[in-house]
């Protein structure tokens, strides 16, 4: 039993080594995957490129450590600080990313990107399981350019760092194959060292070989050099639609399309020629030549219908690459079409003839018809029809071309119609399908004679809102009577009567005109031209005084002015000082003694213009004499007391003398003049003084 128990106490303890072991392992997981990428693939010199590490399959609860190293084209090698991250309780994910160059590459080794070429990326980890290079075969590319191809117009855009501050640089493109020069620049480094540099690529520039751009200081010497290859390639042209200069057309009218080629530099081209397919509504196509127009600065194809060609829908399309500017720069880059349609002609038909006729006089008139581009219409029938406009006359007009004239020509005898208003119409149609035709109608009068029209006025030069009569009795019917006066007065105006009377509210040249109507519906016109002068505007202003002192102020009013017939557009003011006002109610200050003349101007909505004067007198401000002492109040009023003393003495004389109404008089007159010469003096005036400094003293 003894034996059984120690053994029982072993087992356990094997069992919980074995356990402790197991579990001193890390748990069993899938194997980390690394994916690391530098962003951008290609850029240029200086600039910063983003490095990111992808880590997929991770252990939870992990600490994971990593050092990424950069081999630049010159196989420096620039380290990164340790990388840490530490997964989560369940996170199997996780990415670092860093910035080169930057605060993650500390080391002096580390330079700015500033040498052209290929920049290795290797990344190491050292945590939990040390790995190198888990992502290899990553790099990115460095140049001095801001990409490695280029269309025709588009431009280069050159960029070198690490130079010294304001060096000189010389940047030079050739081509690789002849080493043509195509550029070569000498400028300066800026002060941190950075040169900038482009390169416009002409529309003809050649692309079967490559160009070698190089950028050489003039004491920095860089390992590899400044020195990259581009490619140019022809430019691809966008033309985004060709446009028909109308939506319809009609027969014998020329179709016009229209479209430009922009190059990626964003200019349009003025050269080559663009192959423009036309297709038939039934089928069948056309190929159009599309050439620049200076003057509308497009491409254009044209097409010259005819008379016959097939109506309905017609559509003109540019097909990929159709055009070509003559250096081998094509487009579009996808079909481009428009539609338009194409609709039988109509004639332009043109009646020669007179407005009026006698009855029984033959009537002879010739017409012209014409497709829409002016070619004669001469061989198809034409046809002409009187009628009698109201009434049921209807009378066809043989007609004939006159080949030498180049016109159709028709005569026709009334022989005893009906006086009044009638239709001449001319037709003609072709023989297309479907038909090209058109009409024209001319309104003749059958009468014996037309009336005549004339008035007399009584002035031909007026001014405003003055009445002109006029008269027009001496119209008259040969034939007939006059049954109506319409007069216009060129103002906007009318009347009727063979009397009438006007007045015009504006100055200006107006056209009288009569027309007057007979009994047998005939017109005739007759005018006269009316001057009609511009009433002056009138003046009047006051003046606020006449008399004044330097700095108070002077208004002036121009109430009283006018215009009788219109209205005061400005108003101009001298003050006679060198001084300007404007408007009716102007105020002015004169800072100088004198005799100042001032000046109205003003001027109408007509431009009439008037002007009045008047003086104003200026003088220095009176003011009291310096050094006057102050005298106290109680002198007033010992003033007083002589004053009522002279006058009691007086009125005593008086009654004791009986001293004459007229000495009386006299003496009176003398107390009053003492008292006012008195009140003026310097006495009196010191006497006010002191009044006002008590009053000032007490507030």
């Amino acid at each position: 039993m003894r034996h059984t128990g120690r053994w029982k106490i072993a087992l356990f303890l094997a069992v919980s080594c074995v356990f402790g072991a197991i579990s001193a392992f890390p748990p069993v997981h899938a194997a980390e995957t690394y994916k690391a990428t530098a962003f951008p693939f290609y850029s240029q010199e200086g600039s910063i490129i983003t490095l990111v590490l992808s880590v997929s399959g991770a252990t939870p609860l992990i600490a994971y450590q990593f050092v990424f190293y950069i081999i630049d084209p010159n196989n420096a090698i620039c380290s990164s600080i340790n990388e840490d991250h530490t997964t989560g309780v369940s996170e199997t994910e996780f990415g670092l990313i860093l910035a080169f160059p930057g605060p993650d590459f500390p080391s002096l080794t580390c330079s700015q990107t500033s040498l052209v070429g290929s920049y290795r990326v290797s990344v190491n980890q050292t945590k939990p399981v040390a790995k190198s290079n888990v992502s290899p075969g990553v790099y990115f590319l460095i140049g001095i350019t801001d990409r490695g191809s280029y269309q025709r117009t588009t431009t280069v855009s050159i960029l070198a760092t690490g130079y010294r501050s304001l060096e000189p640089v010389t940047v030079v493109i050739r081509t690789t194959s002849s080493l043509t020069l195509i550029l070569s620049d000498s400028i300066f480094a800026d002060p941190s060292g950075v040169v900038v540099d482009s390169w416009k690529v002409p529309r003809n520039a050649t692309t079967t070989e490559q160009y070698l751009v190089t950028v050489t200081g003039s004491s920095t010497s860089k390992n590899p050099s400044d020195a990259e290859i581009i490619a140019v390639y022809p430019a691809i042209m966008s033309i985004t639609g060709i446009t028909p200069s109308g939506s319809s057309y009609q027969r014998t009218q020329t179709m016009d399309f229209s479209f430009q080629a922009v190059y990626p530099s964003g200019e349009f081209s003025d050269t080559g020629v663009g192959l423009v397919t036309l297709a038939r509504p039934s089928g069948g196509n056309i190929t159009l030549t599309a050439t620049y127009d200076s003057l509308r600065q497009v491409l254009v194809a044209k097409y010259k219908t005819t008379p016959t060609n097939q109506t309905g829908t017609w559509t003109a399309s540019l097909q990929t690459g159709a055009f070509d500017d003559g250096w081998g720069n094509t487009g579009p880059v996808s079909p481009v079409a428009a539609t338009a349609q194409l609709q039988p002609a109509t004639f332009s038909v043109s009646i020669t003839v007179k407005p009026y006729f006698v009855v029984n006089e033959q009537i002879r008139f010739n017409a012209t018809l014409q497709y829409p581009d002016g070619t004669a219409f001469s061989s198809g029938p034409v046809y002409a029809f009187m009628t009698f406009i109201g009434q049921a006359y209807n009378y066809s007009i043989p007609v004939s071309y006159d080949s030498t004239l180049g016109l159709w020509e028709g005569a026709y005898s009334p022989n005893n119609a009906p006086g009044g208003l009638w239709a001449l119409k001319v037709s003609g149609v072709d023989s297309a399908s479907p038909s090209n035709s058109g009409s024209s109608t001319r309104n003749i009068t059958l009468q014996d004679r037309p009336p005549v029209a004339s008035f007399t006025q009584s002035s031909t030069n007026v001014l405003t809102n003055v009445i002109v009569n006029f008269g027009g009795s001496a119209s008259n019917d040969p034939d007939g009577t006059i049954i109506s006066y319409s007069w216009t007065f060129g103002d906007g105006s009318t009347g009727s009567g063979h009397t009438v009377s006007h007045s015009y509210a504006s100055a200006g040249t107006f056209t009288v005109r009569l027309n007057v109507t007979d009994n047998s519906g005939s017109t005739a016109l007759a005018s006269a031209v009316i001057t009609v002068q511009d009433r002056p505007p009138t003046i009047m202003f006051s003046l606020s005084t006449n008399s004044t002192t330097t700095g108070t102020v002077v208004t002036f009013n121009s109430a009283g002015t006018a215009d009788p017939d219109g209205v005061i557009v400005s108003y101009t003011w001298d003050f006679g000082d060198g001084s300007f006002g404007s408007g009716p109610y102007p105020s002015h200050t004169y800072s100088s003694p004198g005799t100042y003349t001032v000046k109205l101007t003003v001027v109408d909505d007509s431009n009439s213009a008037i002007s009045a004067s008047s003086s104003i007198i200026v003088r220095a401000p009176t003011t009291a004499p310096s050094g006057t002492s102050s005298v106290p109040l109680y002198w007033f009023g010992i003033l007083i007391a002589i004053i009522a003393g002279m006058l009691g003495g007086g009125f005593f004389y008086f009654r004791r003398h009986r001293v004459t109404h007229a000495n009386l008089k006299i003496d009176l007159e003398a107390v009053r003049s003492e008292a006012g010469r008195i009140e003026s003096q310097e006495f009196f005036q010191s006497v006010k003084d002191q009044l006002k400094k008590d009053r000032e003293g007490q507030e």
